[in-house]
C-alpha cells in the first residue's frame, strides 16, 4: 500500500518561495476551501506534478512558475510502500527530478524519461491515467470513466487488474510472429535454392564426362601461350641486364665525383675566408692613419705598401678562386651524369625484378594447369569435387527442410499464444471474472447515495442501465447530477478492486469541487456518508467553495490570497 505523508510545494502556480506543506495522514477527513482563484487546487497540481511532472489542470509546464519570483519552482512528495520511504522533488528554474530511497539519492545517470517510466512501473505501479481515476476525482480537467473512449477504459481496468503484462507479451508475441514468418520465408526461398542446384550439380555430373577431352585440349594449349609468355619475358630480361652492365661500366668513370666535389667546395669555403680576410685589411690601411690597437701614426708610404701587397694577393686569389668555381661545376655535371645513370640503373633493376616475379606466376600457372590435366586424366579432380558439392547441397536441403518444419511448429505454437494473449482472449477472461464483483460494488456505491438503478459493465465496458419502470438507458441519458453519482460510484469501486487486486492501494482520495457542481443536496449528503465511512486506513481530501461543508470535517484547510500570493490555515473540529 502507497501512504501518501506529506505535500510541499514553493513558488508553484500562486504560492510565494515559502514551503507550502500539507500533512496527508493527519486526519481521515479533510476539507480544502477558498474562493475561486485563492489556489485550493493547487495541492493537485502539486501532487500530480511531483509524481508524474504534469499538472492535474490543462496548464502548461512553464507557466506553474509564480509569475512574480519567476525561478526556484519546487515541489516534493513523500510517501511509503511498505518499509520503504520515498520523497520525490522536482523543479523548474532550475529544473530538478531527484527520487531520494530511505534517504538515498538513486541514480539519475538515466534519462528523464526513462527515469519516470522506471518510477510509474517498479514503484508507484501506476501511470497518470490510473492514478487520476483512482485517487481524484476533479470537476475541471477530469474526464469521468464513462466518458473515456471503449479503448482508453480497457487500459485503466487492465492497470488495475494489474494484467497490462498480457498486452506487453503481446506485442513481444507479434514481433516474435513476425519474426517467424521472416525465417520461414528465407528458410523456404533457401530450400527452393537448394533444390536447383541439387538439380544442376547433377547435369553437371553427367555433362563432365564428355566435357573431359575439350578441357584437356583447352589447358593444354594454355600451357603453349603460357610458355611463349615466358619466353618473351626472358627475351626482355636479357635485354635489360646487358644495359644495366653498360650502364654500370659507365658509371665507374663518374665514381669519385662526388669526394673531389666535396672537397673542391671546401677549398672553396677557406678561399673564401681568406678573400674576404684580405679585403678587410685593404679595407682597413684605406680608411685609417692610426693604429687602433697602438695609437701609432700610420705612414702613408707604408700604408701604400700595404695597400698595393693586399690588392695583388685579391687579384691573385680571384682568378684562382675563378677556376675553383669553374673546377666545382665541371664536377657536379660529373656527378649529376652518375645520377642519372644510377637512377636508369635502379629502374632496370625494378623492371628485372618484376620480370623475373611474372615468369614465377607463370611457371605456378603452369604446374596448376599440369596437375589439373593430371587430376582429369585420372578420373578425379573436377568429377570428385562435383559428386563432393553434391553430396553437401544433399546434406544442407535435409537440415533446411527439417528447420522448415520446427519454424512451422513454432508458428503454430506462436498463433495459438497469439489468440489467448488477444484483448478477447485471456485478458477478456480475467475481465469476466471481476465483473461481477465490479458491477455488484459499483451498484452498492449507487444505492447508498440513494440512486436505484441496476447500472451493468459488460467485458467491452459498455454500461447498460435500467431503472426500475424504465427502459434501458446509457450514461448521457441522465443528469448531470446522475452522472455525478456514477462517477463517483466507478471511482470508489476501481479503488476497492485495485485495493483487492493488490495492484494499486493507497491512503489518498481527493475529489475536486464534487460538492459544487452537479450533486443535490441529497446526494451530497450521501456521499459525505460514504465518505465518512468509506476506510479508517482512506484520508479524504475534499476541495469546496462551500462554506456550509465546514466543521463536517476532521479538519479545514483554508486557501487564501494575501498579496497576490497564497496562505494556508489549518483549523480542527473539536471533539465533545
Amino acid at each position: 500500500m502507497i501512504i501518501f505523508k506529506k505535500i510541499r510545494w514553493k513558488n508553484f502556480l500562486s504560492t510565494g518561495n515559502t514551503f507550502t506543506e500539507v500533512d496527508l495522514t493527519s486526519h481521515r477527513t479533510n476539507l480544502i476551501v477558498g474562493t475561486n482563484g485563492a489556489g485550493k487546487s493547487t495541492i493537485l497540481d502539486a501532487l500530480t506534478f511531483s509524481l508524474f511532472g504534469k499538472p492535474f489542470r490543462k496548464v502548461n509546464k512553464p507557466a506553474l512558475v509564480n509569475s512574480v519570483n519567476e525561478k526556484d519552482c519546487q515541489t516534493e512528495i513523500e510517501f511509503t510502500i511498505g518499509k520503504t520511504d520515498y520523497r520525490v522533488v522536482r523543479g523548474i528554474k532550475p529544473n530538478k527530478f531527484e527520487i531520494y530511497c530511505n534517504g538515498a539519492l538513486l541514480d539519475e545517470n538515466s534519462k528523464a524519461v526513462d527515469q519516470q517510466k522506471h518510477f510509474e512501473q517498479n514503484v508507484l505501479k501506476m501511470n497518470y491515467k490510473s492514478f487520476t481515476q483512482i485517487v481524484v476525482l476533479g470537476s475541471s480537467t477530469f474526464v469521468p470513466f464513462m466518458r473515456l473512449p471503449l479503448a482508453q477504459r480497457r487500459d485503466i481496468i487492465e492497470d488495475i487488474l494489474d494484467i497490462q503484462i498480457f498486452s506487453t507479451m503481446n506485442t513481444i508475441l507479434k514481433d516474435k510472429i513476425r519474426e517467424n514468418g521472416e525465417e520461414v520465408r528465407e528458410l523456404d526461398y533457401q530450400l527452393d535454392l537448394l533444390k536447383d542446384k541439387v538439380e544442376i550439380q547433377k547435369n553437371y555430373l553427367a555433362e563432365l564426362d564428355t566435357k573431359s577431352k575439350a578441357d584437356i585440349k583447352k589447358k593444354q594449349d594454355k600451357i603453349e601461350t603460357l610458355f611463349v609468355d615466358i619466353d618473351s619475358i626472358h627475351l626482355n630480361v636479357q635485354k635489360d641486364l646487358e644495359t644495366i652492365n653498360k650502364l654500370s661500366e659507365e658509371t665507374k668513370e663518374y665514381s669519385n665525383c662526388s669526394d673531389k666535389l666535396k672537397k673542391l667546395n671546401t677549398f672553396s669555403i677557406k678561399l673564401r675566408q681568406k678573400m674576404n680576410s684580405c679585403e678587410k685589411e685593404n679595407q682597413f690601411f684605406n680608411d685609417n692613419t692610426v693604429c687602433p690597437t697602438c695609437t701609432q701614426e700610420l705612414s702613408d708610404e707604408l700604408r701604400r705598401e700595404k695597400i698595393t701587397i693586399g690588392k695583388k694577393k685579391q687579384d691573385e686569389m680571384s682568378i684562382g678562386f675563378n677556376e675553383l668555381n669553374d673546377a666545382i661545376a665541371a664536377e657536379e655535371e660529373r656527378l649529376g651524369k652518375w645520377t642519372e645513370l644510377t637512377e636508369e640503373i635502379t629502374s632496370l633493376n625494378t623492371t628485372v625484378s618484376k620480370s623475373n616475379y611474372q615468369i614465377n606466376l607463370l611457371k605456378n600457372s603452369v604446374k596448376e594447369i599440369e596437375s589439373e590435366i593430371a587430376e582429369i586424366e585420372s578420373g578425379t579432380g573436377d568429377k570428385k569435387e562435383a559428386f563432393k558439392t553434391l553430396e553437401q547441397l544433399v546434406s544442407d536441403k535435409k537440415t533446411a527442410s527439417g528447420e522448415v518444419a520446427s519454424l512451422k511448429k513454432d508458428r503454430d505454437v506462436l498463433t495459438t499464444a497469439g489468440h489467448l494473449l488477444k484483448d478477447n482472449g485471456i485478458k477478456t477472461r480475467i475481465i469476466k471474472t471481476y465483473l461481477p464483483t465490479m458491477n455488484r460494488m459499483i451498484g452498492d456505491y449507487l444505492k447508498r447515495m440513494d440512486f436505484y438503478v441496476n447500472f451493468v459493465l459488460n467485458e467491452n465496458f459498455e454500461e447498460t442501465i435500467k431503472s426500475r419502470y424504465r427502459d434501458i438507458f446509457s450514461y448521457e441519458s441522465f443528469s448531470e447530477g446522475e452522472k455525478a453519482r456514477i462517477d463517483i460510484a466507478l471511482l470508489l469501486t476501481w479503488r476497492a478492486v485495485a485495493k483487492l487486486k493488490n495492484s494499486v492501494d493507497t491512503n489518498l482520495l481527493i475529489l475536486d469541487e464534487i460538492f459544487d457542481g452537479s450533486l443535490d443536496t441529497g446526494g451530497s449528503s450521501e456521499l459525505g456518508w460514504i465518505l465518512r465511512n468509506f476506510d479508517e486506513n482512506t484520508n479524504v481530501f475534499v476541495i469546496s467553495h462551500k462554506e456550509s461543508l465546514e466543521g463536517k470535517f476532521d479538519r479545514t484547510v483554508s486557501f487564501e490570497k494575501v498579496k497576490n500570493f497564497s496562505v494556508v490555515t489549518e483549523s480542527e473540529v473539536e471533539t465533545q
